[in-house]
Formats: structure tokens, C-alpha cells, sequence
């Protein structure tokens, strides 16, 4: 996937069973996702390019992203859609702050190295409880400021003992529709992204259905 071209938000949908809601929805959802498109395509200057590309050379276990964002849900929504290890968000504008002035360049070069190593420590950290983590990411907006992000998906418990049962009759599973819950946590430090995950109310998240061999659906916290 190339970084450097638009990248689409996917937001979450609630339907009501009454099919005019539902058609009122899928429209103001279809108004969304147009909107988003335009404000999520990006243009780079050549320099910002080749550092963008040296970026995702140097770090080849951490997903860069570039993209304007406004809200939490937005910077999270884009760092879900990493395929490596870690994700990074960076704002245009301040990849092209670290493309025109080295000096900006080493700063922030620091702090991704510094980030990195942050998150494998959370690895480490939550051991067993970590077990539900499927992204682990940062955010870097214009001013600096650094957000930790972490996405996590859980079978449900009647989809885990199901699973157990197949496992020990040594059954064949086929595709089928199963339960999970996914839960998205943002901080401002690693210890608070610690806290936030540890405390995690699995019982608070509503159950969604996904079929095995279709894409994820997305439930926030």
C-alpha cells in the first residue's frame, strides 16, 4: 500500500431495525465516507517523499501514515489500518517541517526511536495480558505532541468455548459467523496506555458479528 496516497477512514455504523432509519443511515454514512476521501488525500512535496520512503526504510517494522486528523477517533481510525508491527501517524505538515530542516528532522527521529521502544516495552509489560492486542501505534500531530494507541479484539465467551469444544472433539471447523468485541484505547504516555488496557471493560462491549472469512468489523471504546 502506498503511503503517500489518500487513505479512507472506516467508521462505525449503527443501524436501526426500522428500514427507513436504516436507509437515513446508510446515507449520512455514504455523505461521510465522500468527505472523508477529500480531506484525506494528501499532497507531498518531493522531499517529503524521499523521507517518507527513508522513514518506512529505516523502521521496517512500523507502518507510516500521513494524514490530517481532528479528532482521536480519526488518528485511530488511521493507525488501525497498519499492516506492521507499530504504527505511526504523522501530519503533513510536520513531515514537511522534518523534510525542510535536519535539525527538526533529528528531534523527531528521536522521538519515534524513543516510541518504539515504548511500545515494545508495553509488549512486554502486559505478558498474558496482551494477549488481545492486534495493533499497538503512536500519533504525531503538528505541534509535537505525541498520543499511544493500541487496538485489541476478543472472541466472545460462548465463541471461546465453542472453540474449545471443536478442539477437543478434533473437529473440522468450517466458516461460520462468530462473536468478538474490539475495543480501541488512546493515551498521552505509556503508563496511562497500560492502565487504559489493563481496565479494559470487556462486559461494557457489545458483541458483533463477523464472518471468518470476511474483514473486520470496528467497535470503539
Amino acid at each position: 500500500m502506498n503511503k503517500i496516497d489518500a487513505y479512507s477512514v472506516y467508521q462505525n455504523s449503527y443501524y436501526e431495525n426500522s428500514v427507513n432509519k436504516k436507509g437515513k443511515n446508510e446515507k449520512s454514512q455514504k455523505a461521510k465516507t465522500e468527505e472523508t476521501k477529500k480531506k484525506d488525500k494528501v499532497e507531498l512535496s518531493d522531499r517529503a517523499k524521499a523521507l517518507l520512503q527513508e522513514l518506512q526504510k529505516t523502521y521496517g517494522n512500523m507502518d507510516f501514515i500521513v494524514a490530517d486528523y481532528e479528532t482521536d477517533e480519526e488518528a485511530a481510525a488511521y493507525l488501525s489500518r497498519g499492516t506492521k508491527e507499530y504504527s505511526v501517524l504523522i501530519e503533513p505538515e510536520l513531515l514537511e517541517e522534518m523534510a525542510a530542516d535536519e535539525s527538526v528532522k533529528e528531534k523527531y527521529l528521536g522521538i519515534i526511536d524513543g516510541a518504539r521502544q515504548d511500545l515494545q516495552s508495553a509488549k512486554e509489560q502486559l505478558g498474558e495480558e496482551g494477549k488481545d492486542i492486534t495493533r499497538l501505534g503512536i500519533s504525531i500531530d503538528k505541534d509535537g505532541t505525541v498520543s499511544y494507541f493500541a487496538e485489541l479484539e476478543t472472541l466472545s465467551e460462548k465463541r471461546q468455548e465453542h472453540l474449545e469444544k471443536v478442539k477437543e472433539n478434533k473437529k473440522a471447523e468450517k466458516t461460520e459467523q462468530e462473536r468478538t468485541k474490539k475495543a480501541r484505547v488512546r493515551a498521552e504516555s505509556l503508563e496511562e496506555l497500560l492502565e487504559k488496557i489493563k481496565n479494559i471493560d470487556w462486559d461494557a462491549i457489545k458483541e458483533e458479528e463477523k464472518a471468518t472469512t470476511g474483514n473486520k468489523f470496528d467497535y470503539s471504546i
